[in-house]
């Protein structure tokens, strides 16, 4: 939310997805009117929380024990009332004079050469916390109910973003290993996918190959069972006819400790599909651009936003996502190209029965030479992953939504799908 000052408790606007409703067929809930509540008439049950000088409330985390909301913002850190968003704890996070004059002399400018929260994570009674830190990124381990309590202080490089422009995404596991979606150097011409802490090795995706990742914008990553997934957009390497971009779903085995000869420090288990979201027709309208996530682990769905391209004309959707979808697709088979002119063809997965295995089996097991070359060659899947209904569960015309959030309440027959949606 850049630019501005106040944190709303419910995004702009409503919509419901009756998700299934007994005695009626399919084709009536498809073709059903969503009702729509705007941010005005919710207005009488909106909680607002402003802080002068504080912008930028880019990161929300929650501390169930304590029931509060631990915010984000550029130079400050907050610790809120869940219930009504009231003020626990302010505390100012900001780059040192020195660290700006660093930053000034790279020809930044006085609004870039800041600290803007980009990573807020708890782990047990922790926040684990990384900023910008005009364009130095840094990280804190602070006290979860004393935010002015830091343990220790390390290096943000590869695990938080150097500009505030750059979008990524990191989650903690319980384990404590930090897995980190960002670009890893100064002009952000580097972006991973990246472990680091724990007491596994730290990995990443391959170095300069567009083939794994061609300038992605990574927008959410969730830990699920023994997959860590991924969600973003880039340049789609597979399109031929221009420049376009595709959503993506990635995953990794949480247990992969790299190659041996061959894709040593690299993920040996990273694989990406894409995501299709469109109106149907006899020529399909695309929302190709992922802009938010919301994963509903009860349910094994994830509710995306997507937009059309900034540059055409304005429209959004929501679209729904089975895991078990998207599980399908990633056993196969692989697009593959055989060289820059090659065609991109299906290739049969080599290993369409694949599992994580465990760290008992020994360290090296199955890291054959073969199987590496395979793990390094084949990276994009063929089949894309279709969302759970033909429809789109929610569009909107001249509108781009960037933010989302979704519950699910028992209603008299059946159970409701809530979204809440947000532009800007």
């Amino acid at each position: 939310m850049k630019g501005t000052c106040v944190i709303a408790w419910l995004f702009s606007s409503l919509g419901w997805w009756r998700l299934a409703q007994p005695e009626t067929d399919a084709s009536q809930c498809q073709t059903t009117e969503h009702p729509v509540i705007s941010y005005k008439e919710i207005g009488p049950w909106l909680r607002e929380f402003r802080a002068k000088n504080a912008v930028d409330f880019s990161r929300l985390t929650f501390d169930p024990g304590q029931k509060e909301l631990v915010v984000g913002a550029r130079n400050y850190l907050f610790r809120l009332q869940l219930e009504d968003l009231s003020l626990i704890q302010a505390v100012e996070w900001e780059c040192d004079e020195a660290t700006k004059k660093a930053c000034y002399s790279k020809g930044k400018s006085e609004e870039e050469c800041q600290n803007y929260i980009r990573v807020l994570l708890v782990g047990g009674d922790r926040l684990f916390t990384c900023g910008t830190n005009a364009f130095t990124p840094v990280c804190t381990n602070r006290t979860l109910n004393n935010l002015t309590e830091i343990h220790d202080q390390i290096s943000g490089m590869a695990r938080c973003p150097y500009s505030p422009q750059h979008n990524s995404t990191a989650l903690l596991t319980p384990g404590g290993e930090l897995y980190a979606a960002t670009a890893m150097d100064f002009p952000g011409r580097d972006p991973a996918i990246y472990r680091s802490l724990g007491i596994l090795p730290p990995l990443r995706t391959a170095q300069y190959n567009s083939k794994w990742l061609n300038e992605p914008n990574f927008v959410s990553s969730y830990d699920i069972g023994n997959f860590t997934y991924f969600f973003f957009r880039e340049n789609a390497v597979e399109h031929d006819c221009g420049k376009t971009v595709f959503s993506r779903a990635a995953r990794v085995c949480k247990n992969d400790i790299g190659g041996r000869f061959l894709l040593e420090d690299t993920w040996t288990t990273f694989m990406k599909a894409r995501l299709n979201c469109s109106r149907p027709g006899e020529v399909p309208f695309y929302y190709n651009e992922l802009q938010s996530t919301f994963f509903l682990p009860e349910l094994d769905l994830i509710y995306g936003i997507f937009t059309t391209n900034v540059n055409s004309i304005a429209a959004s959707a929501v679209c729904v996502f089975n895991l078990s979808a998207i599980s399908q697709v990633f056993n196969g088979p692989f697009k593959y190209q055989e060289n820059s002119r090659s065609a991109w063809l299906p290739y049969p997965n080599p290993n369409p029965n694949f599992q994580c295995g465990t760290m008992d089996q020994g360290l090296y097991m199955n890291l054959t030479e073969r199987s590496l070359q395979d793990a390094q060659r084949f990276i994009l899947m063929h089949e894309v992953v279709q969302p759970v209904s033909l429809v789109p569960a929610f569009m909107e015309d001249d509108s781009r939504f960037s933010h989302m959030a979704v519950d699910v309440v028992q209603g008299r027959d059946m159970l409701v799908h809530v979204i809440y949606l947000a532009t800007g």
